[in-house]
C-alpha cells in the first residue's frame, strides 16, 4: 500500500502533532513513540481541534510529563562509534493501532482528510494500559471528552477536496483485521491506482451536499411552468449574459414568484429554451441553513463555504441561486469569524462566482442596500403582483398538475373565483400565491371527499405488513438469528411484488373513476372556512348585494334612510366602472351633527361590504392638526428619525386594498394634511417616504365633519327641538348652506372630487326611542345567553330613556352606555334577591326605573 497517499490525507495539524511526537520521543531519549507521545503531541498543536477538545476537558500536561519521565531511555551510541547514526524513534503497537482507528472512523464518516480529532478517538478507544489510567489521573472526564468528540465528528465535511480519497480510505478498511506496520520513513510508490469493484463510487462534492441543482433533468418534471412573467425572466437572461455585474437579484413580496422565475429559467435551460450561450449552464440552490449547521468551532463555517465557491468558480457553468439572499448578512459568524457575505464578495467582486440573488424589497432595503459594497455586485430586478386576469392566466397554466396531484377536474369558475376572491379578502398574502393556495385546498378537500377503493385499502394493508416484515428481519439480524433473517427477507420480497402489483391495480381503479370537480363553491367553502364568513356571502352577486345594501345597513343606523340610499346608489354607480379605473371605488363627505351615525354608516359599510369589521381602517384628523402630521401617514423623511420604520398607516392599506378609510373629524386637520387627500381622490395612490406606492384603488374614502350641525341648533330641528322632523324644502335649503359652508372651509377642488357629499338629519323623538330598543334587545340577548333572563320595556320607559340619553352636542353618542347603566343596576338588584323569576319588563313610576 502506498504509505505516502496516507500521508497526502493527513491534515496539517495531524502532521505536525505525529512529527512533534517523535521530537518528544527523542529528546527524552525513548526508543518509541507511545500514546502518551501522542497526546503531549496534540495538546501542544494549537489551534487544531485535538488541541481545543483536550484544553476543554482538563488534561493536565504536567502530568503527562510526569509520566512520560517514568518511561525507559535508549542506551545511546557511544560517540567513538562515528560511522554510526541515531535513528529516530519509531511508533509502538499502540500509537499504531490508534493511527489505524483513526483513519478507519474518517472512513465510516466519509469525511474527506484523516484529522486531530480521528486520532484523539483512536487513543481514548485504545486498549493501551496506559491510555486507560491516564485520562481519570490526569482529571480529564473521559465521557465529557467523548461527547465533545462525537460532536465535532457529526458536524465534520462529508464531502471530499480529493479525488482518491475514498479509495484510500477503502483499503483501509480492507486491510483492517490485519494492518501492516506503518514506517514514516518509507520510501514513495507510484500513486496510479485502479478502481476495483464495489470500492469505486462517486465522491460527494460540497455541490452535491449543499446545493440543489434546479437544472436536472430528473427535477425538471417537477418544476410547474412560469407563466406572464416573460419581461422579468428576459431581464434576468440579459444580466446573466453580462460581462461585467453580471449576478440579478429578484426583488419582491413573498408569494409574487421570484423564486418560482427561478425554477422557470432552470426549466428554460433543461428544455434547451434559452439563447445558446446559456443551454449548458447549471442553476445551484444554496442550502445556507445545512452549510451553517453543525458547524461549532471558528473556521468550520468558511471552510465549507470557501470550499463550494471554489468548486461553483472552477465550473464555467455553474450559477449559484442563493433564496433569501438577505441570510447571508451574518451567517456563520462568531467571535473573530466573518460572516458568508464577506467571503462571498471578493469572489463576486472577481467576477469568478456567477450568482443569482432572491429577497423581499423591505429585506433589501434593511440589509443589502446599506452594504454598499455588497449592493453594487448585484443588479435589481423588481418582481411585482401580478393582477387578478394575470393570475387568472398563471392557474390556467398550472391547474393541469394540480387536476393530476389531486385527481380532480378545476373548472374555469374556480379558477377565477380562487383569483378574485382571494384577492378581494386574503390581506396577509400576495397573489399569486395567496390564489394556487385556495385552489390547491380546495382541490384536497375534494379530494378528501372520494371514498378508498378497495385496492386502496390492500395497498395500506400489504404495506403494513412490509413494515412489519421489516422490523422483524432487523430483530433476527440483531440477535444473529441468520437463518430467521433469510426467511424474512425472501418474505420481504414477496410482499414487494404483491404491493407493486396492488398499486397497479388501484392506478386502474382511480383512472375508471369519475374525477371530482372543484367548483367556485368549492373555493369560496375554503375561504369561507379561513375567514369565518359564510360561503353564501362570497359568491354573492355585488349586483344584488347592493340592492339590498340599503335595508341591511338601516337595521343598524336609525333615522338616516335618505343617506342610506345615497351612499347605495353612489356605489352601484361607482361599480359600472370598478374595473380599470384610477380613482378610488367611491368617496363620500359625511356631515351633520355629532352622534347622528356618520362613524357608525363608515362601520356598517365596512362590516356589509366586507364581511370584517377590520375593514374599516380608521384616521383620527384632531391627531393631524400640526403640518409634521404628514409624516405619521407617508413616513419620516431620509434623514430623520424613523425613516424607512415601519408605517402603520401604509401597511394597514397595503394588507387591506379592500376597505372603508374613514377620515374622523377631517375638519380638524391641518391643511397639508388636506392636500394629500387630493392625490388619493385624483390618482387613487399616494407614495411614501422611501418611494412606494400605497393603493387606494380599492377602497371607499370616507370624510366626516361636525362644520354646520350649528344650522340645525338655529333652527331648533332634531330630537327635542321645536321641529322633531325636518320637511322637503327646509332640508334643501340646509343643505344649500351646508354645501356653501363646507366650500368655504375646504375648497371647491376638494368637494368637487368627492362622489358625494352626504348631510345628515338630527334624529327625531322617533328615531332616538327606536335606537333605545335596538339597545334594550341587544343587552337582554346578552343577559338571555349569560343568565338565562328575558327583559323588554314599556313605552314609557323607553321614551323616558331616548330622553336621558339624548345630548345635543354629542346625539345618541351615549345613549347605549346610559341604557346598559340602568338596566345593569336593576339585574343586580334582583339577582341578589335570589328570585326564581327569569322574565321582566323595564318601566319608569315617578322618577325611578324598576322591574316588574
Amino acid at each position: 500500500m502506498d504509505q505516502r497517499h496516507i500521508l497526502d490525507n493527513l491534515s496539517t495539524h495531524l502532521k505536525n502533532t505525529i512529527a512533534r511526537a517523535i521530537s518528544i520521543a527523542a529528546s527524552m531519549t525513548h526508543p518509541d513513540v507511545g500514546l502518551l507521545h501522542l497526546l503531549l503531541g496534540l495538546m501542544e498543536e494549537k489551534g487544531s481541534v485535538g488541541s481545543e477538545i483536550l484544553a476543554k476537558s482538563g488534561m493536565d500536561k504536567q502530568y503527562l510529563l510526569h509520566e512520560l519521565s517514568k518511561k525507559p531511555r535508549a542506551v545511546l551510541p557511544h560517540a567513538r562509534n562515528a560511522g554510526t547514526t541515531a535513528t529516530m524513534p519509531e511508533l509502538d503497537g499502540s500509537a499504531k493501532q490508534a493511527l489505524e482507528r483513526a483513519m478507519l472512523l474518517a472512513y465510516e464518516r466519509a469525511h474527506n482528510y484523516i484529522g486531530t480529532e480521528h486520532l484523539l478517538f483512536g487513543i481514548i478507544h485504545s486498549k493501551d494500559a496506559d491510555a486507560t489510567g491516564l485520562f481519570e489521573h490526569a482529571r480529564a472526564q473521559k465521557k465529557s471528552l467523548e461527547e465533545q468528540l462525537q460532536n465535532v465528528l457529526e458536524s465534520t465535511s462529508h464531502f471530499p477536496d480529493l479525488d482518491e480519497v475514498s479509495e484510500t480510505l477503502a483499503e483501509l478498511q480492507a486491510i483492517a483485521a490485519q494492518p501492516p506496520p506503518i514506517r514514516l520513513d518509507a520510501p514513495p510508490k507510484s500513486s496510479a491506482r485502479k478502481r476495483k469493484g464495489p470500492v469505486a463510487r462517486r465522491e460527494r462534492t460540497a455541490k452535491d451536499v449543499f446545493t440543489v441543482e434546479l437544472t436536472d433533468k430528473k427535477r425538471g418534471g417537477a418544476i410547474d411552468p412560469v407563466i406572464g412573467r416573460e419581461k422579468e425572466i428576459e431581464r434576468l437572461v440579459n444580466i446573466l449574459l453580462r460581462r461585467t455585474k453580471n449576478n440579478p437579484v429578484l426583488i419582491g413580496e413573498p408569494g409574487v414568484g421570484k423564486t418560482a422565475i427561478v425554477e422557470g429559467l432552470a426549466k428554460k435551460i433543461t428544455e434547451g429554451d434559452v439563447p445558446d450561450l446559456l443551454k449548458r449552464k447549471k442553476i445551484f440552490a444554496l442550502d445556507l441553513t445545512l452549510l451553517i449547521s453543525g458547524t461549532i468551532y471558528r473556521g468550520e463555517f468558511e471552510a465549507r463555504l470557501k470550499q463550494l465557491i471554489d468548486e461553483i468558480a472552477a465550473d464555467p457553468n455553474a450559477i449559484l441561486f442563493i433564496d433569501e439572499l438577505h441570510t447571508i448578512i451574518g451567517a456563520g459568524s462568531n467571535a473573530g469569524a466573518m460572516d458568508a457575505a464577506n467571503i462571498l464578495k471578493p469572489a463576486l467582486a472577481r467576477g469568478e462566482l456567477h450568482c443569482i440573488g432572491a429577497t423581499t424589497l423591505d429585506e433589501y432595503k434593511k440589509y443589502i442596500s446599506s452594504d454598499p459594497a455588497l449592493e453594487r455586485r448585484f443588479q435589481a430586478i423588481a418582481v411585482d403582483e401580478p393582477s387578478v386576469e394575470e393570475t387568472v392566466s398563471i392557474l390556467q397554466g398550472i391547474k393541469p398538475y394540480y387536476e393530476d396531484f389531486h385527481r380532480t377536474t378545476i373548472t374555469d369558475g374556480a379558477v377565477r373565483a380562487a383569483a378574485e376572491l382571494s384577492a378581494k379578502y386574503i390581506h396577509d398574502a400576495y397573489l399569486p400565491d395567496k390564489a394556487v393556495d385556495l385552489i390547491d385546498e380546495a382541490s384536497s378537500a375534494a379530494r378528501v371527499k372520494q371514498k378508498n377503493s378497495a385496492e386502496a385499502e390492500k395497498v395500506f394493508a400489504l404495506e403494513d405488513a412490509l413494515r412489519k416484515c421489516r422490523e422483524k428481519k432487523e430483530e433476527a439480524i440483531h440477535g444473529e438469528r441468520f437463518d430467521h433473517a433469510i426467511h424474512w427477507k425472501e418474505k420481504e420480497a414477496e410482499l414487494l411484488q404483491k404491493i407493486q402489483k396492488a398499486k397497479a391495480a388501484r392506478e386502474k381503479t382511480l383512472g375508471r373513476q369519475s374525477k371530482k370537480g372543484v367548483t367556485q363553491k368549492d373555493v369560496a367553502n375554503v375561504l369561507g372556512l379561513k375567514l369565518n364568513i359564510a360561503p353564501e356571502l362570497l359568491l354573492a352577486d355585488d349586483w344584488e348585494r347592493l340592492a339590498t345594501l340599503p335595508e341591511r345597513i338601516a337595521e343598524r343606523i336609525a333615522g338616516q334612510e335618505r343617506v342610506i340610499g345615497e351612499v347605495a346608489q353612489a356605489l352601484r354607480q361607482a361599480q359600472l366602472v370598478a374595473r380599470g379605473g384610477t380613482r378610488p371605488l367611491a368617496s363620500f363627505f359625511f356631515v351633520g351633527p355629532s352622534g347622528v351615525g356618520k362613524t357608525e354608516l363608515a362601520k356598517a359599510l365596512a362590516r356589509e361590504l366586507y364581511f370584517d369589521d377590520k375593514a374599516l381602517i380608521r384616521l383620527d384628523m384632531s391627531e393631524f392638526s400640526e403640518a409634521h402630521g404628514v409624516s405619521k401617514l407617508l413616513g419620516s423623511p431620509a434623514g430623520y428619525v424613523g425613516y424607512r420604520e415601519r408605517n402603520r398607516f401604509a401597511d394597514d392599506i397595503r394588507s387591506r386594498p379592500y376597505s372603508v378609510v374613514l377620515f374622523d373629524e377631517f375638519d380638524k386637520a391641518h391643511a397639508d394634511v388636506r392636500k394629500l387627500l387630493y392625490q388619493i381622490l385624483d390618482e387613487g395612490e399616494l407614495t411614501d417616504s422611501t418611494g412606494k406606492k400605497i393603493s387606494f384603488r380599492h377602497a371607499i374614502i370616507i370624510l366626516t365633519s361636525n362644520l354646520g350641525s350649528e344650522l340645525y341648533k338655529s333652527r331648533g330641528i332634531g330630537f327635542g327641538g321645536a321641529h322633531s322632523a325636518i320637511g322637503a324644502s327646509s332640508q334643501k335649503e340646509l343643505e344649500n348652506a351646508m354645501l356653501a359652508k363646507i366650500k368655504e372651509e375646504f375648497g371647491a377642488a376638494l368637494i368637487g372630487r368627492m362622489h358625494t357629499v352626504c348631510v345628515f338629519e338630527p334624529l327625531s323623538d322617533e328615531h332616538m326611542e327606536l335606537i333605545v330598543r335596538r339597545s334594550l334587545d341587544k343587552l337582554s340577548a346578552q343577559l338571555a345567553e349569560s343568565r338565562k333572563l328575558s327583559v323588554s320595556a314599556d313605552e314609557k320607559a323607553i321614551a323616558s330613556l331616548a330622553k336621558e340619553s339624548y345630548d345635543e352636542d354629542a346625539g345618541a353618542r351615549n345613549m347605549e352606555h346610559i341604557v346598559e347603566r340602568v338596566l345593569h343596576e336593576l339585574i343586580l338588584s334582583e339577582l341578589q334577591k335570589k328570585t326564581e323569576k327569569r322574565e321582566y319588563v323595564l318601566t319608569k313610576t315617578k322618577e325611578t326605573y324598576t322591574l316588574i
